[in-house]
């Protein structure tokens, strides 16, 4: 399973960066590497059963202190 989540983030990564290389845009370079990282990490987390937290909770609590109840 993790072969084929290394597989389709190659692509998926070919595919995204090499034209934003090119291009030299590195800002979109950079955000679009982090998130890729950020997500790549959490399907090989998942791909070796591991629980990850799920992020509403602290997700409603910053809404709530932001906007009140």
């Amino acid at each position: 399973m993790i072969v084929l989540v290394l597989l389709g983030y190659s692509i998926l990564g070919i595919y995204e960066f090499v034209p934003l290389y090119k291009q030299k845009l590195w800002r979109d370079f950079w955000v679009n590497a982090g998130l890729a990282l950020l997500s790549i990490t959490i399907a090989i987390l998942q791909c070796f059963d591991l629980k990850i937290p799920s992020p509403s909770k602290p997700t409603m609590d910053l809404i709530n202190m932001l906007f009140g109840e």
